[in-house]
């Protein structure tokens, strides 16, 4: 990337700053002119003199002379304002085009940097160097070049009128600019010193504060807060310190230039002065120079502000610069214009004197020579730092050797383009990183290369997209549009998405992950809609769970929904509603503060009862939890009333034993509802809900239904013959609730729905729902197996030649990653595998085995063999 900043800009920018420097060097007469209107107005116009006879054909007076002159000044000053509006505009556009050309440029370079980068180079330092520090410089880009022509110009303009109106006085206004010129450079040249080791030590600071965050668990684990605050600390007080001295230094530049902007009107009011009071100048050429020297100012002041943005920005930009630039990394032309073609690695791995250093002198992979034959399956083992992990990632192509040779196929590996190794070699490691998005984004990740088919915009948005391309294209970004279907079907060896989804559940499936995609199908909400034959279909299985759950003896692990039956396994507020709120006044944390909900309880004769219910329960939390400590896990398993809200709650009681319930507020009565509303009769047994209760509720249900049917804005209620856009698939299909009064009733019950789900063949359609499943940031809401087991499949669906696992299943335990293992050599029969294992033992399941220590080869040959002659395997297995 170009280390000079002005190299950067002229590079990418020249035609535009042509065009900024045209319109430039056109205000430039007009602002002449504008200044010798005035003095025109004063001697002329206003005293009378040298008045012409005509203008333009009209005889003239001197009203008339005033008001032509008047107009056109204003007519000129507005065209000066156009002209700066329209410069300042496209300056801002050149600007911003050109920092998202080097963002870009930036990010490309992060690509390239060779994988031991990022164990020096945090994201944490790289974050803010593309996203904050280039801020400042695409703000001066638009600048660059037009800003100091155009004041320049202004300057020179100003100062041309000054001397045309008196020599001494165009003197007189030059006469501090040399000591200027000749100070300031030297004083903003320690300021550029002290700015960049402000950058640097801020950067420092927050790559620290970013292992503070990842390290967070340590710190308070071993009590070093204080020892990580003082270490803060002394890096904010560096950083103080520093702009401490930027600030007086800078303060003061600004001080100098003020000082003798304000010494030269002096020269003007007593040399000028003294030359009107002799005749030798005019009242109009001196009011016209003072008018001049106070525009003059603003240039001057913009020229001196531009030269200390220029050495700033000049400064951040070769530290950023220098920052993307690390050794070792991977050459352009083998990311850009790939091949067309992309021919199969069908042939030899052929390894000849092969090294590979991270620093230089010490090799993790040392001269070491070997042959995979294609189809071989090949396991690797040895000790941490054998070098089998980096042998995995030279195959891969993730780094390149420093010594030696590696070919496929009798290509060196090195010369090839990223495109060849990135489809044909598919690569997992145990770290595998996860990235941000859905299950699908992930599993597919590998057969994103480019654009295959454009999303189908209507015309409108048509218009709109070609106008981004163009953007991208003029800031040199990609042009490729985001939104597209990029997943390559070729590649996949599919014809479409149905295969696709067929591939995936297969592969899935190989890496034991299948269920665990099913089951995220399962707790997901679909538009019926939408998915109309897996409504159906489950709406169908309905009937089947009951029968199935009567024929297994699992009849009292669920409550199947029953318009006329009070629930044991629900809310008192669930049991009314009996159906899913959509208003957020419907909601069980609001329902008992709802006036149609209140009126409703009066008028079905329940609302008194349930406010002595209510008030029950609350005497109950107070007598129960009057002496429990208010940090304790109690409150929150087993108590309806926060230790905070316990207070309050006693001094309610209080009044309601008084006086009843017209002794306490509305907002009171809310409270002891919202409690009454909270009880499930099947989990608190607290002898609150009399026989002839749960009746009486079920008749509320019902008027409740009466005064809102058809309102699925308001609730969506429980029908036997209607999916649930509010429900899970899986509640859906279950159409009741688990027994809380049954031990394992809810894992019994979700297994029997699962296997119904797949008896009625919905498990393609739960898998393609599952992959929608957020994993959240990195993977995070994946168990770290589970983030092996994807990273796993990613692999296998890129359909590659030549498949290189570095340790992927060390996260398993044993049984399954055995039976992983077979599964994935079974499905690649036929391709090359090199695997990395954790445990050797493993290796027994390959044709052959390489046995690594220290940065060698240290055996090689077949399992049996080598657990009986050799001497490095039996050890490991050992």
């Amino acid at each position: 990337m170009e280390r000079s900043l002005f190299r950067y800009i002229l590079r990418h920018t020249w035609r535009d700053q042509s065009f900024l420097l045209v319109l430039t060097c056109i205000s430039f007469p007009l602002i002449y002119i504008n200044l010798e209107l005035p003095k025109r107005i004063v001697n002329n116009a206003i005293q009378g003199k040298n008045i012409p006879e005509t203008l333009f054909g009209f005889p003239v007076s001197q009203v008339s002379y005033l008001m032509s002159l008047s107009i056109l000044l204003l007519a000129l000053i507005t065209i000066n304002g156009g002209l700066k509006y329209w410069i300042n505009v496209y300056a801002g556009v050149v600007g911003e085009r050109t920092l998202r050309r080097m963002r870009h440029d930036l990010y490309q370079q992060v690509l390239r940097f060779p994988l031991p980068q990022f164990k020096t180079m945090s994201a944490g330092e790289i974050i803010p160097m593309i996203v904050a520090e280039t801020e400042p410089v695409g703000g001066f880009i638009g600048d660059a070049v037009v800003l100091p022509i155009f004041q320049g110009g202004l300057l020179l303009t100003y100062l041309v009128f000054i001397f045309n109106q008196d020599l001494w006085l165009g003197l007189a206004a030059v006469a501090l600019y040399p000591p200027q010129v000749y100070l300031i450079p030297k004083l903003q040249r320690r300021i550029n010193l002290l700015a960049k080791e402000r950058v640097q030590t801020a950067r420092q600071l927050s790559d620290r504060i970013g292992e503070s965050v990842a390290g967070f668990a340590e710190i308070r684990g071993n009590d070093t807060l204080e020892l990580e605050r003082a270490d803060i600390s002394s890096r904010l007080g560096r950083i103080y310190a520093i702009r401490y001295e930027i600030y007086k230094r800078k303060f003061f530049v600004k001080f100098l230039n003020n000082f003798l902007a304000q010494i030269t009107p002096f020269f003007f009011y007593s040399v000028g002065g003294y030359l009107v009071i002799k005749g030798s100048l005019s009242l109009g050429a001196l009011v016209a120079v003072l008018a001049a020297y106070k525009d003059i100012l603003s240039p001057w002041k913009e020229l001196l502000a531009w030269y200390s943005t220029k050495e700033d920005v000049r400064i951040k930009h070769e530290q950023i610069v220098s920052q993307f630039d690390p050794p070792g990394m991977l050459d352009l032309k083998l990311l850009e214009d790939p091949p067309k073609e992309i021919p199969p690695l069908a042939g030899d791995i052929a390894a000849s004197a092969l090294s590979y250093s991270e620093n230089g002198t010490t090799n993790k992979v040392d001269r070491m020579t070997f042959r995979i034959a294609p189809g071989e399956h090949v396991a690797m083992v040895g000790t941490g730092y054998s070098g089998k992990e980096e042998l995995a990632q030279l195959v891969a192509r993730l780094n390149l050797p420093t010594g030696g040779r590696l070919s496929v196929a009798n290509v060196n590996f090195n010369d090839i383009h990223q495109a060849v190794p990135g489809r044909r070699v598919a690569y997992a490691a145990q770290n595998a990183h996860i990235f941000t998005g859905t299950l699908a984004h992930n599993l597919y990740y590998g057969l994103k290369h480019a654009p295959v088919h454009p999303f189908p915009y209507d015309e409108e948005a048509e218009k709109l997209h070609q106008r981004d391309v163009r953007d991208s294209i003029a800031a040199g970004n990609s042009p490729y549009d985001i939104r597209a279907d990029w997943i390559d079907y070729d590649g996949a060896g599919v014809a479409d998405q149905a295969e696709l989804t067929a591939m995936a559940i297969r592969v899935l499936g190989i890496v034991d992950m299948e269920r665990a995609v099913i089951g995220y199908g399962l707790a997901s909400t679909v538009d019926p809609d939408v998915h109309p034959s897996l409504a159906a279909k489950a709406v169908e299985a309905r009937a089947r769970v009951r029968s199935r759950a009567a024929r297994e003896g699992l009849e009292a692990c669920v409550e199947f929904f029953d318009r006329d039956t009070y629930f044991d396994n629900m809310t008192i507020a669930e049991n009314i509603l009996f159906g899913t709120p959509r208003h957020p006044d419907f909601q069980p944390a609001t329902l008992a503060s709802n006036p149609e909900i209140i009126a409703l309880l009066r008028d079905v004769g329940l609302l008194d009862d349930l406010y002595e219910g209510g008030a029950k329960i609350a005497a109950l939390m107070v007598e129960i939890f009057a002496d429990v400590a208010p940090d304790s896990e109690l409150f929150e398993q087993y108590s309806f009333i926060t230790s905070e809200d316990l207070p309050e709650f006693k001094v309610l009681l209080s009044k309601f034993n008084k006086g009843g319930i017209g002794a306490i507020t509305e907002r009171d009565k809310a409270r002891l509802l919202a409690l009454t509303f909270r009880l499930i009769r099947s989990r608190h047994r607290l002898g609150i809900l009399d026989e002839a209760m749960p009746k009486r509720l079920v008749a509320a249900r019902q008027e409740f239904a009466r005064r809102f049917d058809g309102r699925d804005d308001i609730c969506e209620f429980f029908q036997p013959d209607r999916f649930s856009a509010a429900l899970t698939i899986q509640d859906n299909i279950l159409f009741g609730r688990f027994a809380f009064d049954q031990a394992n009733a809810q894992a019994r019950i979700s297994t029997l729905v699962r296997d119904i789900a797949s008896e009625e063949g919905l498990n393609g359609d739960l898998v393609r729902i599952g992959l929608e499943f957020d994993v959240g940031t990195g993977g995070s809401r994946l168990a770290y197996s589970e983030r092996q087991r994807l990273a796993m499949a990613r692999a296998l669906m890129k359909n590659g030649d030549i498949l290189v696992f570095n340790e992927p299943t060390s996260g398993l335990d044993p049984a399954t990653e055995l039976r992983v293992l077979r599964a994935v050599l079974a499905w690649a029969k036929g391709r090359t595998v090199l695997w990395s294992l954790s445990r050797a033992e493993l290796a027994r399941e390959f044709d052959r085995v390489l046995v690594f220590a220290e940065g060698q080869l240290v055996e090689e040959g077949a399992f049996a063999k080598l657990e009986r002659d050799g001497k490095a395997l039996p050890q490991l297995v050992a």
